[in-house]
């Protein structure tokens, strides 16, 4: 079974570790955040293992990661953050759409805004 999922994810161009490990991330962060009802924390886990498969990639780059033991973490923590870099990204375009020229100032919050809470929502 195992095996079949994951030649399944790597026709689709997708690591299975990098899955799999986002996937635990997303769980985690489903799991620790008590915010929300099961159906959003079953989205907020999925949107982590969404992130993870496709970002880990573009983060290793960046981050010149060239080890296959930290490859697994990474993925973890991208799937852990996945939920709160997709509404940092979303609140950008929002403020973007609103005010086109203070694109350059979100850029410099958008790692603040990654991690940590914005109240402001009420949420």
């Amino acid at each position: 079974m195992f095996s079949t999922i994951a030649g399944w994810l790597a026709a689709m161009g997708i690591q299975p570790v990098h899955f799999f490990a986002g996937l635990a991330g997303g769980i985690v962060r489903a799991l620790v955040d008590k915010k929300g009802s099961p159906w959003e924390r079953i989205v907020a886990g999925a949107v982590g293992t969404l992130c993870a498969s496709i970002l880990t990639p573009f983060v290793l780059l960046i981050l010149g990661v060239t080890s296959p033991h930290m490859v697994g973490a990474i993925a973890f923590v991208v799937g852990l953050v996945g939920l709160s870099m997709t509404e940092a990204v979303i609140k950008i375009g929002k403020d973007y759409a609103r005010n086109p020229g203070k694109l350059k100032e979100d850029f410099g919050s958008l790692l603040l805004r990654v991690f940590t809470k914005d109240d402001k929502d009420g949420k």
